[in-house]
């Protein structure tokens, strides 16, 4: 396709490149999903685990009037940290600009945490610690450089929590990317299956109006009554039917429609008898599956002997273990040289019946990869083809 359009691999690529180019602004928006969450609990379980660490070496009113002040710096700034990071775009497009940002910015927000509580201890947590004791505070102010302790105490942890957040970014922008993915498969899928439904309305509608037209002529009554069951077959077929699945029971209605359809043209010609075991009608099948086996009988087959009429049998059935088992059988003679249908990838060169059994077989490998089976043979002066799909019941369809 051209001017412009994409395929679908084109549009999985470019959308796989802008789900990673999104990702920051999506964290701008609203952040990685149950990040805010994730954070506090986060920095409770450090506080908490920081807190029972300093308990064996200081008193617990100490502990008590530091730590937690300690850790709600860390949380505030990492708040901070992550409001900058979304305005710089720090995300999994560039994991080499993300990494330097955050090394850049973890030891700047370091630096403003070791300030703020350097700052407290000398001027707020002689207090808190006077209240817990309930007296004079022996709290003294930190002696030494200001800044000592900023890369270790500081940097560190919001460098650690940077590289957590980034991989919950990345982990984001993956499962975006894989949901996206599967949706192309999807779509493509559908465009496939909608693609093969209306190749093969025409099909069956070209064939059956030539048939009336041929009775025009011999026969008006009979091309009247022709004309009122097609319309009532196309009902199910153009309108009614399914795009993807539908009941057994449905594509067996629609054939016997369709055969009674060819009834009216062959007359005594035509022994056509279909056979369905009872508990196979509650199976899900390919929507329009049985119509162009049955249609590529009628028009490939022939009758077995000179005066007989052409003879036509569809069987379903369940088989051992959980499958389902089609089979259209008529008398007449196959001219192709191979039994079992192609696999999936291989072409469509040597299928007997055309457009037919060709559609058959992609749809079956759309909705049934590597499931399914197909075989045409002949044996005894009858052609036959066989079709086996898991047999997958539909629920509401049950008793």
């Amino acid at each position: 396709m051209t001017d412009g359009a994409m395929t679908p691999l084109s549009t999985l690529r470019a959308g796989a490149a802008d789900s990673l180019e999104a990702a920051p602004d999506g964290a701008r928006r609203r952040g990685p999903r149950g990040f805010l969450l994730l954070n506090a609990g986060g920095w409770l379980l450090f506080g908490a685990a920081m807190m029972i660490g300093w308990l064996d070496v200081r008193p617990w009113a100490v502990v008590l009037a530091t730590t937690p002040v300690y850790i709600l710096i860390g949380f505030l700034l990492s708040l901070l940290l992550g409001l900058v990071y979304d305005r710089l775009g720090v995300g999994p497009a560039s994991f080499g600009r993300a990494l330097a940002i955050s090394v850049a910015g973890s030891y700047a927000a370091g630096v403003l945490w070791i300030l703020a509580y350097y700052y407290y201890r000398q001027f707020g947590a002689g207090i808190i610690h006077s209240i817990l004791v309930g007296g004079p505070s022996s709290l003294s102010a930190r002696r030494g450089w200001i800044l000592d302790g900023a890369l270790i105490q500081g940097g560190l942890p919001l460098f650690g929590w940077s590289l957590v957040r980034l991989a919950m970014q990345y982990n984001t922008a993956l499962r975006e990317q894989r949901e996206q993915a599967l949706r192309a498969v999807a779509a493509a899928r559908d465009a496939q299956l909608r693609m093969l439904a209306y190749q093969l309305n025409p099909h069956f509608l070209f064939n059956t109006l030539n048939s009336i037209r041929a009775l025009i002529n011999e026969d008006r009554q009979r091309a009247r009554d022709m004309v009122t069951a097609l319309s009532g077959y196309l009902r199910y077929a153009l309108v009614e039917r399914p795009l993807h699945v539908a009941l057994l029971e449905e594509e067996v209605a629609s054939v016997r429609g369709y055969l009674a359809i060819e009834q009216v043209r062959f007359e005594e010609r035509l022994d056509a008898r279909v056979e369905v075991e009872p508990a196979a009608l509650r199976c899900e099948v390919p929507a329009f599956l049985l119509n162009p086996l049955v249609e590529n009988a009628l028009k490939h087959g022939a009758a077995g002997a000179a005066g007989a009429p052409l003879v036509l049998r569809v069987e379903a059935r369940l088989v051992e273990p959980d499958r389902l088992r089609l089979v259209v059988e008529n008398t007449g003679r196959w001219a192709g040289g191979r039994t079992t249908a192609p696999a999936a990838g291989e072409g469509d060169d040597g299928l007997p019946g055309g457009v037919g059994l060709a559609n058959v077989r992609a749809r079956l490998a759309a909705l049934h990869p590597a499931e399914h089976c197909i075989e045409v043979g002949e044996a005894d002066g009858r052609v036959r083809v066989l079709v086996e799909l898991p047999a997958r019941l539909r629920a509401e369809a049950a008793p």
